[in-house]
């Protein structure tokens, strides 16, 4: 800016330069401001109360180990201490920019449930736990977060470790084995396959908090699955099968194609399928308890009367120095010994 001012035109230049710096400074002062003031979720941090400042949860709790309800803290609970401490900050920084009236109204709630929740307080803080074995990292954070919940994961599984009943009617008032969750409509016929494969972690989305694993299997004998259609059974089903066999293994046993099979021999098992030299046998039948042709191939007359071997030809000869090579093969080479049916 001195440099600027030190003839008339670049004085006037300068002005112009100052003017739009000193209102973006405003600015930029305003919004920085701003976000110091109110940008957080949550501008009281855990942290430096319990862990610095060495509080103890029921300091500001108070009601915690007495009632059903924890309770948030009041205006007057936190002017104890902050009466002092704000006086020389600015209003937006001060323990009371967190109330309205004496209600809190800036942060989230992690122990706040649903009225259908069943879930007494002083019971659990009451006892013998900690308000850390629940409330871990809120103690630790700046700021409370949505992801700080306690959820029912973690509930089972204490409720598990301290031999306490995991029954639905434990904790609620409306949900129980026989009740159908929201999702369980409109498509959820189609749609629940999707679901029980995906197998998430969330016991919300858990198949097995209401059924058990008889319950797919006794179903799907009387209804098959939408995608069972007629072009499945006679084709479709196979192409399923070598992409995703782990999608076929949830229902079916691995001796289920062997035991069909064994009857309806597949579509495309035409003479020559595969060519001669394909080891298309092996790509389903995997493993197998022997690897001879006659494994499948139980009735046909050829298998049993192999060509004799030609003359000038004995067992110590390498048969595929030729046949495969320059003489054709009428038949699948599989890697057997041709010496075991041409003798």
């Amino acid at each position: 800016m001195e440099f600027l001012s030190r003839t008339g035109t670049r004085r006037g230049s300068a002005k112009w330069i100052a003017a739009p710096l000193a209102v973006t400074c405003a600015l930029g002062c305003a919004v920085l401001s701003s976000l110091r003031a109110g940008a957080e979720p949550f501008l009281f941090s855990h942290r430096l109360h319990v862990q610095e400042e060495r509080l103890e949860c029921v300091n500001c709790h108070e009601d915690a180990a007495q009632s059903d309800e924890p309770g948030m803290p009041a205006p007057d609970t936190c002017l104890f201490c902050h009466d002092l401490i704000d006086e020389g900050r600015p209003p937006e920084r001060r323990v009371a920019n967190l109330f309205e009236g004496e209600e809190l109204v800036r942060g989230v709630r992690p122990g706040e449930l649903p009225d259908e929740v069943r879930f007494s307080h002083a019971r659990h803080a009451g006892g013998e736990l900690e308000c850390g074995a629940c409330h871990a990292r809120v103690a630790a954070g700046d700021r409370v977060t949505a992801s700080m919940r306690v959820d029912m994961a973690r509930c089972m599984g204490c409720h598990r470790e301290m031999s306490q009943p995991n029954e639905c009617a434990a904790c609620h008032e409306v949900i129980a084995r026989d009740w159908a969750p929201p999702n369980h409509e409109l498509q959820w016929r189609r749609a629940h396959g999707r679901v029980a494969r995906a197998a998430t972690s969330a016991p919300a989305e858990s198949c097995a908090l209401c059924h058990q694993e008889s319950t797919c299997a006794a179903c799907h004998a009387v209804e098959e699955p939408a995608s069972h259609t007629n072009y499945f059974r006679r084709r479709g089903h196979a192409e399923q099968a070598l992409l995703d066999r782990d999608t076929c293994a949830a229902c079916h046993e691995p001796d289920s194609c062997d035991s069909c099979h064994r009857d309806a021999r597949p579509m495309n098992h035409t003479g020559m399928w595969g060519g001669v030299r394909s080891m298309h046998c092996l790509g389903c039948h995997f493993p197998l308890t022997s690897e001879r042709c006659v494994v499948c191939h139980v009735g046909t007359p050829s298998h049993l009367n192999a060509t004799p071997m030609p003359a000038g030809h004995h067992p110590a000869m390498n048969c595929r120095q030729c046949h495969g090579v320059t003489q054709p093969l009428p038949h699948v080479d599989k890697g057997d010994n041709c010496n075991e049916c041409h003798f």
